[in-house]
């Protein structure tokens, strides 16, 4: 026989299991575009590299914002304590920070490419 206790702690796991699922794992593998590049990476590389970055850090952003505004629309009488307000905006705050990271990285292999297409000097 299963206790009341015990249901109750499995019920208030399945939000967090929802949660989870909807952050997922959606990074590009940075660290193997990087050890690609660092290697035999060319002009049309880097370029390809940064608009993937770019891209990704466009999309990041987009569900930060979709988390946020998710937050925003969850009233106290609905959530009293906070708590799925604050795991809303700790995912949007954490796809905002995959974003800059992503953008961060969308710069360097621009600036890459442009020096290696002459278009810049190096630095």
């Amino acid at each position: 026989m299963i206790s009341h206790k015990s249901r109750c702690g499995v019920l208030a796991a399945f939000p967090l299991a929802a949660l989870l699922g909807l952050i997922g794992c959606s990074g590009v593998a940075a660290t193997q575009v990087e050890s690609t590049l660092a290697s035999n990476g060319s002009a049309d590389d880097h370029m390809a590299a940064a608009t993937l970055y770019q891209s990704k850090a466009e999309q990041l952003a987009a569900e930060a914002d979709r988390y946020e505004a998710e937050a925003s629309k969850i009233g106290p009488h609905e959530d009293p304590k906070g708590y799925r307000r604050g795991g809303l905006t700790t995912v949007a705050r954490e796809k905002r920070n995959a974003a800059g990271h992503m953008q961060e990285l969308y710069v360097v292999h621009l600036e890459k490419a442009l020096t290696m297409y002459g278009m810049k000097k190096p630095e």
